[in-house]
């Protein structure tokens, strides 16, 4: 849609243009301006087509400034989203090494008490080791 009101604008400019060069006479044709507070005499088409280019160059001030304001705008909540998924990885790689802290203690302790069982019953004359975990 953006693309279609690109082109219809250029278009219209275009036509604008193109008439402005066929009816380049009339254009041109002086005739008496009243100004208010006094009279002058200037082509009436050549002031009206004068105001429209500064319309159409205003329009596209606006227009520049409202693409670079959301440019402007996409890239700071990039950067905002690049910071949040950064500290989202940093709190998960903390989860992660707590989870593995968690999970050698408790092996740790597992072989422990394996060791224990297998001291006791050693010492209660079975000969029958138990399988260690990792």
């Amino acid at each position: 849609m953006e693309r279609f009101s690109h082109w219809l604008a250029w278009g219209v400019v275009a036509l604008i243009v193109l008439f402005a060069g066929l009816n380049w006479q009339a254009l041109t044709a002086l005739t008496t301006l009243d100004l208010l507070v006094m009279q002058v005499q200037a082509p009436l088409g050549i002031v009206l087509l004068s105001m429209t280019a500064v319309f159409v160059a205003l329009f596209l001030i606006a227009t520049l400034y409202s693409r670079v304001s959301n440019l402007l705008e996409v890239r700071r909540m990039h950067k905002e989203v690049r910071n949040a998924q950064d500290m989202a990885d940093r709190a998960e790689a903390s989860r992660i090494e707590g989870l593995q802290h968690l999970i050698v203690t408790e092996f740790r302790m597992v072989n422990e008490r394996i060791s224990r069982i297998e001291t006791a019953l050693s010492d209660a004359g079975h000969d029958t080791p138990l399988v260690k975990l990792p």
